[in-house]
């Protein structure tokens, strides 16, 4: 990364790399500019190439294409959370749809659950514009319960979602949920030890791929991507000039009309004032690669992707379809409660939880069940990925309080394929037009962090 020692709470130089980062992809290293342009204001500097930081690239440069717009990664382009996930794309958060009515209300439970519901529905329609090579297959996903309790407490949220959308008419769910009791359940998914199910509509997909291919277009469009060019510093301009505010960077100083942080867990480094509210916690989330030599490819989750909801792990697993590279191999992540810290407070990605792993590995055989599973298994790899949480689950997105033209999409509670597309629609919309989306949740706005809500969902439950 260069500049001498890493930071406490920035990116690590060299992270593990992820299942899907192998081949790296060909903007990896990419600098639209060998000379990092110190001399230009640009209109926009976006800090970080996520998701997050390439979903506001795209929509800025398709809404104007005359806008110069910067973008500084630490690492390698998507070298952050967006590259190191899991691989799913689903609506999974309506399980919280009764505790996010009691805490924010029934409107805003409302608008979160449309917000995440349009934002997968978006990502698939982006990927099928733009005919993007990232595996992208629509499947049918699985929220699996083992304990009579867990299982209990879903049919209740079914239950009381049911009755809102009978009283509110003008406001419907566009995905259709199934259930699944006892032995139904277990033959659906192939799971010995499940006691329910819901089933419903979702994709899975190499989460590097769509974020490079975000980043292309709007390479295309203008963009200057920086590669390995780590934001240290983010300050305003002293002068009265055009720049509003400047970011430091081992290879000279930038600066911008706006700033746009993008940077999720890291971003209590960076932001010393958003560190001071205690809002944003990062930790180091895990996934291993795993094939076992049985043939499962008639097994009932072949085409499925499943949360593991009631183990006390949060556990989640996937496998490779027939027709893509590593066909055949199961993705399967989860294991922070072996953790005694729950890894909880960690930024350091370039090596793995060695407990984990090992639960990981063994877990998968568990779920899927030893007798399908076989007596012995291939281990492919081992990563870790630095995910962020709010303690009401929540993003933060808007201008920060008292900083004019500095802004932020951070916090996506290991959600970001549900949320952060939606979240820089709406960010755009904020810088470009004054205005805030009326579908925009009032609980994703940045200013509670600093008025302490009287809220805790205790995000670790939804890991």
């Amino acid at each position: 990364m260069g500049g001498g020692e890493v930071p406490k709470g920035f990116p690590q130089p060299n992270p593990t790399i992820s299942y899907w980062q192998l081949p790296p992809h060909a903007i990896a290293n990419h600098r639209t500019t060998p000379v990092l342009p110190t001399s230009t204001t640009f209109d926009y500097v976006i800090i970080g190439s996520g998701v997050s930081g390439a979903a506001v690239a795209y929509k800025l440069l398709s809404g104007n294409p005359s806008l110069s717009v910067l973008m500084l990664e630490a690492r390698t382009a998507a070298s952050g959370a967006s590259g190191r996930n899991g691989g799913h794309c689903r609506a999974g958060w309506w399980l919280n749809f009764k505790e996010y009515a009691t805490a924010f209300g029934e409107d805003e439970a409302l608008k979160f659950e449309q917000l995440e519901e349009q934002n997968v529905q978006d990502i698939a329609d982006f990927v099928r514009e733009h005919k993007v090579n990232c595996d992208f297959q629509d499947v049918e996903t699985a929220d699996a319960y083992y304990t009579a309790r867990g299982w209990a407490e879903v049919l209740e949220v079914i239950r009381y979602r049911e009755e809102v959308r009978k009283r509110r008419q003008d406001v419907q769910s566009s995905i259709k949920r199934n259930v699944w009791h006892g032995q139904a359940a277990r033959e659906h998914l192939g799971l010995p030890n499940v006691l329910g199910a819901v089933t419903y509509p979702a994709h899975t997909q190499n989460p590097y791929l769509l974020v490079c291919r975000m980043l292309e277009l709007s390479l295309e469009k203008g963009l200057n991507l920086q590669t390995t060019t780590p934001a240290l510093a983010v300050k305003p301009v002293p002068d009265e000039g055009t720049a509003k505010w400047e970011v430091h960077t081992h290879r000279g100083t930038v600066q911008g009309k706006r700033v746009i942080l993008a940077t999720n867990a890291y971003t209590n480094a960076l932001h010393r004032g958003i560190s001071e509210t205690g809002f944003l916690t990062p930790s180091r989330s895990q996934v291993t690669a795993i094939r076992p030599r049985a043939d499962l490819s008639n097994h009932p989750a072949r085409y499925k992707s499943v949360g593991v909801n009631d183990r006390g792990s949060g556990d989640y697993f996937m496998m490779r379809a027939p027709g893509l590279k590593g066909e055949g191999d199961i993705l399967y992540g989860g294991g922070r409660s072996i953790s005694k810290t729950r890894e909880m407070g960690v930024t350091d990605d370039s090596t793995v939880n060695a407990e984990i792993a090992a639960y990981l590995k063994h877990a998968a055989a568990d779920v899927i069940g030893r007798e399908a599973w076989g007596d012995h298994s291939v281990e492919i790899r081992d990563w870790s990925g630095i995910t962020c949480y709010t303690p009401d689950t929540f993003p933060l997105v808007g201008e920060i309080p008292g900083e004019k033209g500095l802004w932020a999409s951070v916090g996506m509670n290991g959600h970001g394929m549900a949320m952060a597309f939606r979240s820089a629609e709406a960010l755009v919309s904020m810088m470009t037009t004054g205005d805030e989306p009326d579908w925009f949740p009032k609980s994703f706005r940045i200013g509670r962090a600093w008025t302490k809500p009287k809220v805790d969902l205790h995000p670790e439950q939804w890991l």
